[in-house]
């Protein structure tokens, strides 16, 4: 259980946002052969123009930093396999008995995940408006775990024991994997997450969407070290349970690299933000790094204390990827101008392509109060993927949990504009880690995040993701579209 919230609880570094939901909704996406036209596509929005920045090439590879080129292995400008609408885009709303989706999700004072699962509803909704699964619509039951152990599991238990649930997914839990990865297994069901601790990538019957704090903060450590960082990097984090798990990549990250690392873990809420920021710029030295591994809130506490006390140019700032949130861009105005390098699992919120235009849109539409983040990205992400399987299926198939999760276990090579490379589920024995390329993002002074450095390799600092790559080749994961 300790390793197990260990590796759960910085969801709280890797994502943030508002709330969420139970209700019924309904997804579908176009079958494996070529989407159906839209007749009624989803509310007409204007899609916010792209400030989307340099070109940089990683590993050979041409994709530009709109990400409109294209390159070997790379999604480039083909569209998503799920097609180009909600569902079957015939703005006939789904009738009939609901196909029932679960995810358990933490929901708490100071840790409030359910923006995600909420986005995901939303294009759930959009679905059923336009047709469902082949005319039935999806029905999301939503677990609140309370970040306590014994809800967790009686969550689980509940949605696919009672409720019959055919799959779990989009959970964004800080427990839930820890807790429920054992019985999961023994149900069969092979769960899509937006994943928090070591567990969520450790077991081959998870898979994540993210890549979680642990990784994502690994990619922010890659850019500061690839910026200059000399002598230290500190990692700051909530002390939380699972902070040990979530510090510890980049802490292997720069010993490899010839650095000292300072671990500092501060009790949730940061009441002395001021002190906090010294005490960090102090052990990181002149010219070394601080790399952050906190939700927005928190966050930004830390940082507009390091604006105030004039220590933004003293270090080289990296984070995780809550941070890469146009909110975040606001708010820290032109001093932070291209100064703090945010670790970007998904792509550009303003990205001008297909899939990021549609999930704009469905979220002006269906979830309109809600910012443009990553959390909601995840959500959105992970819905159109289950959409899409349940679309390929034999109608027939989709009440059937062993069939829909054998289905889920077989997703290969998910072509989507939203992470660097196309998604799979792997069912690896050692662990999942399907997004393992990603952006660096910067502030740009005013109000957006904008691309600094388009997609690079997470650096293979332990052997889950070694192993992971090598399947990649074997099996031909993670390249070309569909």
């Amino acid at each position: 259980m300790a390793a197990a919230v260990i590796g759960a609880m910085l969801l709280v570094a890797c994502g943030s946002d508002d709330n969420a939901s139970d209700a019924t909704s309904a997804a579908t996406a176009a079958p494996g052969t070529e989407a159906p036209a839209a007749t009624e596509a989803p509310a007409a929005t204007e899609a916010p123009a792209t400030t989307a920045a340099s070109s940089d090439t990683t590993e050979g590879s041409a994709t530009t930093a709109a990400g409109t080129g294209t390159a070997e292995g790379l999604v480039g400008d083909r569209p998503a396999t799920a097609g180009p609408d909600c569902g079957l885009g015939n703005g006939q709303k789904a009738t009939g008995d609901p196909i029932k989706l679960g995810n358990v999700t933490t929901s708490v004072p100071g840790i409030d995940f359910t923006t995600g699962p909420a986005m995901m509803k939303a294009y759930f909704d959009c679905v059923n408006d336009n047709g469902g699964i082949n005319g039935r619509p999806i029905q999301m039951l939503e677990e609140n775990d309370n970040l306590k152990p014994e809800d967790a599991a009686a969550a689980a238990r509940k949605l696919i024991e009672t409720d019959k649930v055919v799959a779990m997914v989009g959970g964004f839990s800080i427990i839930d994997c820890p807790v429920n990865a054992d019985y999961y297994t023994q149900q069969g069901f092979y769960v899509i997450v937006a994943g928090v601790p070591a567990e969520c990538f450790s077991s081959p019957n998870i898979a994540a969407a993210n890549m979680g704090p642990g990784y994502s903060a690994l990619g922010a450590a890659q850019i500061v070290v690839e910026k200059g960082a000399k002598g230290t990097i500190v990692g700051m984090t909530n002390k939380t349970a699972t902070s040990d798990y979530n510090n510890s990549l980049v802490k292997l990250y720069a010993e490899a690299n010839g650095l000292k690392y300072v671990d500092i873990q501060i009790p949730p809420p940061i009441e002395d933000a001021d002190g906090a920021v010294q005490d960090a710029v102090a052990k990181a030295g002149e010219g070394g790094a601080i790399v952050l591994n906190y939700t927005p809130p928190e966050g930004l506490k830390i940082l507009k204390a390091a604006e105030k006390l004039g220590l933004i140019d003293k270090v080289i700032w990296g984070s995780s990827t809550p941070l890469n949130d146009n909110s975040v861009a606001a708010a820290l105005g032109p001093a932070w101008n291209g100064k703090l390098n945010v670790n970007a699992e998904l792509s550009l919120l303003d990205d001008p392509r297909p899939e990021m235009e549609l999930y704009r849109t469905v979220s002006a539409k269906y979830n309109p109060d809600a910012p443009l983040g990553s959390f909601q990205q995840m959500g959105f992400m992970i819905g159109r993927i289950i959409v899409k399987t349940l679309m390929d299926m034999p109608a027939a198939d989709v009440d059937d949990p062993v069939k829909v999760n054998a289905a889920i276990k077989g997703i290969k090579n998910f072509d989507t504009h939203i992470v660097c490379k196309p998604w799979y589920f792997g069912g690896l024995p050692a662990g999942n880690v399907p997004n393992n390329y990603d952006y660096n993002v910067v502030p740009n002074g005013t109000d957006t995040m904008v691309l600094d450095k388009d997609c690079f390799k997470i650096a293979e600092v332990e052997p889950i993701l070694t192993a992971v790559r090598a399947a990649e080749v074997d099996q031909k994961l993670n390249v070309g579209g569909g």
